[in-house]
């Protein structure tokens, strides 16, 4: 199965985009979505294709690139990340095999009228949550389980909270600033 994936819409789904970022913390989100993707899908993560706006993006930015196996779109040429996602949906060669990772109405309807599988962000994060859960000890105890939906969001910015401060994540992604100046000597 691959994957496409509304990834301002997924952060959303998170928390991650509730109050005013700034560029700075748009792109450590969409750093620690990708951390997060890359993680729990492991060597799948060649199967998605993330999507951001790309609305007053910083001049260069790259709209198609790769970023640790998940190939990242920016919707440079687009009004926003929908159209983009609209396009890929159409384009598919296979829509039977891509699922489609969206809230948004217009996007699931588009998903649905190709034969993708549309799938709600909540429903995608408790997938990858089941994944890394199953991948964790054996032992673990009730408290470690998945969280309730509510209380979802503070559980994944908990879960990825240290990627601000880890030197390897940062070091990792460096190549990849999608039009951060690197401040970091």
């Amino acid at each position: 199965m691959k994957y496409l994936i509304d990834g301002y819409n997924l952060l959303h789904a998170m928390g991650v985009l509730g109050g005013r970022l700034g560029p700075e913390g748009l792109a450590k989100a969409r750093l620690g979505l990708l951390g997060l993707l890359r993680g729990a899908l492991k060597e799948d993560a060649s199967s998605v294709t993330v999507v951001f706006d790309a609305a007053g993006a910083p001049p260069g930015l790259v709209d198609d690139q790769e970023c640790q196996g998940i190939h990242v779109r920016f919707a440079i040429n687009q009004d926003q990340a929908d159209d983009l996602i609209e396009l890929m949906i159409r384009e598919s060669s296979a829509p039977k095999q891509l699922a489609v990772v969206s809230d948004d109405r217009r996007i699931r309807k588009a998903a649905q009228r190709r034969g993708c599988k549309a799938v709600r962000c909540d429903d995608f994060l408790e997938d990858l949550a089941r994944g890394r859960h199953r991948q964790r000890s054996t032992g673990a105890t009730s408290a470690e389980k998945i969280p309730a939906a509510k209380n979802e969001s503070e559980f994944w910015l908990q879960e990825f909270a240290h990627l601000d401060d880890d030197k390897e994540m940062k070091e990792l992604f460096q190549p990849f600033d999608f039009g951060q100046t690197s401040t970091e000597s």
